[in-house]
């Protein structure tokens, strides 16, 4: 009996995970289909959108029409005009918010809403709607950098701490302890280089040669470590693949 009702179990095992593949069999295709479909007629809820650039001035009524009346037909519901300038086109006699301009936009927003297209206007810098020789370097968008300066103390130090350039305005100043092994990369000069399975050439990994490196075996988990002869804190770690041509296999 118990050798019979092994065999049941088994039987019974068997065909319950044939039954499941075949019900996940069937949800993938079901899926499939239902995401080609979506991806064929989008619904409404789904947003195309575009960069809509009003290039050097080189706008019309007419043009501005046809721009969205081609937006509608591609399924496009979404663009945000740019008003840009580039230098080697000639520029055309639309002169950016004058009173032709602004006509021209409001029959564009006109249109747009007639044709359920949503429109926004964006606003960056450089050679868009902010910026220009106008614009004052204090009254530019800002980024954070540093500059950096190694004093050795203990002494009282009076000096005037380098800025990146001259257009730059100062946030704070930053006292931090200096290493002796500050900046020190680890390499096969002043470390051991050891790996298990064991590989060759393990020097490759530090020569800083994009055209060299090491082959790791297939299947396998490898193991690289770099034994420091002192004290090193890590800071960062990175990895880089060799230039090597694609193959096609």
């Amino acid at each position: 009996m118990k050798h019979k009702l092994s065999i049941l179990l088994t039987t019974l095992v068997v065909i319950h995970s044939s039954s499941c593949m075949q019900n996940t069999n069937r949800n993938i295709t079901q899926r499939s289909q239902e995401l080609e479909k979506v991806f064929v007629n989008p619904p409404d809820s789904v947003q195309t959108s575009v960069y809509w650039y009003w290039i050097s001035d080189n706008i019309s009524k007419e043009g501005a029409v046809k721009d969205l009346q081609a937006m509608k037909k591609a399924g496009i519901n979404r663009a945000f005009i740019g008003n840009i300038g580039i230098h080697d086109l000639p520029y055309g006699t639309v002169k950016m918010f004058s009173d032709e301009w602004w006509e021209i936009l409001h029959l564009a927003l006109k249109t747009a809403t007639e044709l359920d297209i949503e429109i926004g206007i964006f606003n960056s810098p450089g050679w868009s709607q902010s910026g220009g020789p106008w614009i004052k370097p204090e009254e530019s968008m800002r980024y954070l950098a540093s500059s950096e300066t190694i004093v050795k103390g203990p002494q009282k130090i009076e000096l005037a701490l380098k800025k990146p350039n001259e257009d730059f305005q100062d946030l704070k100043v930053l006292a931090l302890p200096y290493t002796t092994n500050e900046g020190m990369i680890l390499n096969n000069t002043n470390a051991v280089i050891v790996s298990s399975p064991s590989l060759s050439n393990l020097s490759r990994l530090t020569d800083n040669d994009p055209l060299t490196g090491i082959e790791l075996p297939d299947g396998n988990n490898v193991s690289i470590t770099f034994k420091s002869g002192q004290p090193f804190t890590a800071r960062s770690i990175s990895v880089k693949t060799t230039e090597s041509p694609l193959r096609a296999d």
